[in-house]
């Protein structure tokens, strides 16, 4: 396999993995909207100093919500810096391809076939 071969699968394998990593922060801020309905929903007003205290009240209710929001922060944060390092590979990859491409151009311009040596060379020896 050639190295641009490699070069383009491994581009791809790249922007697929960005998705993947977009899909888990849409799926964190899923998570993170959800606990902060639950929260709004069930008390009422939101009571944001019950999540941050230091001795919550043993409530399934407040364990499932500061679960979700946290857990939404973190995999929303996760796939934003997944987004982030997939994004930048990619567009290293892409880089390469490019170099590759414009050293393969340069290299061509630089041969000359057989051709157009001999006609460039024939046409030196009729001007003399």
């Amino acid at each position: 396999m050639f190295i641009k071969d490699y070069m383009y699968k491994k581009a791809e394998e790249n922007a697929h993995n960005e998705i993947m990593a977009f899909l888990l922060v849409v799926l964190g801020i899923n998570l993170l909207i959800g606990g902060l309905l639950l929260m709004v929903l069930v008390e009422g007003t939101p009571n944001l100093i019950i999540l941050f205290s230091s001795v919550p009240q043993p409530n399934a209710q407040i364990i499932l919500e500061s679960t979700l929001i946290f857990g939404g922060f973190i995999v929303a944060l996760l796939g934003f810096l997944l987004v982030i390092y997939y994004s930048r590979k990619r567009a290293w990859y892409m880089h390469q391809i490019e170099n590759h491409s414009l050293y393969r151009r340069k290299e061509d311009q630089v041969l000359k076939s057989v051709d157009e040596i001999l006609k460039e060379y024939a046409g030196k020896k009729k001007r003399e």
